[in-house]
Order: C-alpha cells, then structure tokens, then sequence
C-alpha cells in the first residue's frame, strides 16, 4: 500500500523540533551533556543500517507534541543521513513506565524517503529513566528500550523497513507547565 503525499506532509508537521539548535549543532556536539546519550538499532529491508550512535556526535531533541499526548525524541548524525523519531505515547514529565504504545519514523535524509509507523500501534517502548538535566532548563534525559512487533511502511511509495529490539538516552525540553493551542 502507497501512503499519499497528504499523509507525508501531515507526518512531517510532526517533527518540529522542540529546539531547533540542537538538531543543527555543529558536528562533534552532543546528544546530552556530559555522558549517556545514545541510540542502537538495527534495519533490514528497504535499506539495512547498525545504529550504534554514541553520546559524542549524536544530535537529540525532543520535548511533548502540542496537544500533549506524546512525547518525542529525535536523533540524527550528521555522518549517517539519518533521522529516527521516537514518539512515546502517554509518557508524562518525570515518569517512567512499561507498555508504553509508540510510533517510530525514519528518515533518509537527502533521499526523501520516509518511513513511519503513523500511529500508536506497532511499537512498544519501556521507559526506565525519566530525570532532569542539570544545568539546562526544562530539559529532561529520557532512557528506555522497545521494539516493534510489525513492519514500519515507506510513506508515499512502496517498501517497508523492520527494527530489531532497540534502545535509546536522549534529551527533552518538556516545560513545567505545557501551554494550550
């Protein structure tokens, strides 16, 4: 099944960083200061990639969607082409949890290709770290583990990609109160 370019346009609304800057850093920045920041994944399908992103070199955002009813982490290096979107759902700040639905998105960065879950029902994330950041206002370290029990779809052409069990550290800008739209 082709998911129409509609589709794309509304999933990529999506992913506006919470903090632009630190997508854009400069290469050799960090995912979180300090240490422990991270993302390991293993791809096989449409393209097959090892994921084993070090704290060093990683750029991470992150923060609630706007109705906030998810939260999502980015990651990307600059070296891989790469952006990986994890949206929790469910997840409020500070807690931690097991069984947590998600969504997970890939991004070919360069090629237009995308990769995506759309939705809360394939993936299952445990999160076991949920703590602030010092130093940085209103940022939160997320660390956790998941999997996705199906084949995550390209958007808007034919394929598919499938991830192996994954695990991910990385940063959130969650607010202490959350504004209304």
């Amino acid at each position: 099944m082709i998911r129409s370019a509609p589709v794309l346009a509304s999933a990529l609304a999506l992913f506006a960083p919470a903090n632009p800057a630190a997508l854009a850093a400069e290469p050799g920045g960090s995912c979180l200061p300090g240490e422990g920041g991270h993302l390991r994944m293993e791809v096989s399908g449409d393209f097959d990639a090892t994921l084993d992103w070090p704290n060093e070199g990683t750029h991470c955002d992150g923060g609630p969607r706007p109705a906030g009813d998810a939260l999502r982490l980015m990651f990307s290096r600059e070296d891989d082409g790469l952006l990986v979107v994890i949206g929790i759902t469910g997840l409020q700040r500070g807690q931690t949890g097991a069984g947590l639905l998600a969504n997970v998105t890939l991004v070919r960065q360069g090629l237009g290709r995308f990769y995506g879950t759309l939705g809360a029902d394939a993936c299952v994330v445990a999160v076991a770290e949920n703590t602030p950041v010092d130093g940085l206002a209103d940022a939160w370290r997320v660390r956790g583990q998941g999997y996705c029990a199906a084949a995550i779809e390209a958007i808007a052409r034919e394929g598919e990609i499938r991830i192996a069990p994954f695990e991910f550290s990385g940063l959130a800008f969650w607010p202490d109160e959350q504004e209304e739209d």
